[in-house]
């Protein structure tokens, strides 16, 4: 599923893909990715436009066009762009499958919005810069772009009963963090993820501040140019996090068998000898 890592990865892809390139055509099926916007938005807005930059804040992308248009596009679960080039092989060039909308540019080649759930989101903004959009202004400090900073982490966390784990989730504390990565962090520092947040000492939450920096650094460095695969895909998807998803196997670290818990509606795996 994409989190900052992956939500990153499409950004600087299309960043890559749109550079340069003016779109010539908008097309869209009539899905809910287009709550809160219009699919006639999509489709009008964008021809003739060039790229002027591309952001992202925490899990969203903001994409801003000459002339002040901007699209906002949220992955949500299992979303993703990919490219098909003109002059690929015709495995290549083919429609991909869930394909719910796709900008043809001016070089032939064409970016997709493939989502098989439709949970993610597409909106055009024309009023106002799209980083003025009220969801981007709800969020917290990103955990990349910001930087994890301890001392504003734990003065959040003191402010709240609730698990350790489902604060991470909260996009207002920390913009970015998501299931996967909340879980192999909390495993990395050590900390029981049901623990309430406001029982974190300082130490504990500079140790975590430690661990959420390094696996979103090492899960960026693993992710390779081009289309992504997420593990929810299956197909041979091989799973590269440490315990996200392996309960029942052994810990890498202590060699106790993984277990799972249910916080905040998402399932967690946790080690009962390190995380205690």
């Amino acid at each position: 599923m994409p989190e900052l890592p992956e939500v990153e990865h499409a950004a600087r892809t299309l960043r890559a893909w749109l550079s340069g390139r003016t779109i010539q055509r908008a097309r869209a099926v009539d899905t809910r990715i287009f709550r809160g916007g219009s699919l006639g938005d999509f489709e009008r807005s964008l021809p003739g436009r060039t790229l002027a930059r591309v952001d992202r804040r925490g899990k969203y992308l903001l994409l801003t066009f000459e002339g002040g248009v901007g699209v906002m596009s949220h992955l949500g679960m299992t979303g993703k762009w990919v490219r098909r080039v003109a002059g690929a092989p015709s495995r290549r060039r083919t429609v991909p499958k869930h394909s719910r909308a796709h900008l043809v540019l001016d070089d032939g080649s064409a970016l997709h919005y493939v989502d098989p759930r439709l949970f993610g989101q597409i909106v055009v903004v024309r009023a106002h810069p799209v980083a003025e959009l009220a969801v981007i202004q709800a969020l917290g400090p990103d955990a990349l772009v910001d930087g994890v900073e301890p001392g504003r982490l734990h003065a959040a966390l003191a402010r709240s009963a609730r698990p350790i784990k489902v604060a991470l989730l909260d996009q207002s504390v920390l913009a970015g963090i998501g299931n996967i990565y909340a879980t192999e962090a909390l495993f990395d520092a050590g900390i029981d993820p049901s623990r309430p947040s406001r029982s974190l000492t300082r130490g504990e939450v500079a140790r975590l501040a430690e661990a959420i920096r390094g696996v979103l650094t090492l899960s960026l460095g693993r992710i390779e140019a081009g289309e992504i695969a997420y593990l929810s895909e299956g197909r041979g998807v091989p799973n590269r996090f440490v315990i996200y998803d392996r309960a029942g196997s052994p810990c890498p670290r202590c060699g106790k068998v993984l277990r799972k818990t249910v916080l905040g509606g998402r399932t967690t795996a946790f080690c009962p000898g390190c995380q205690r």
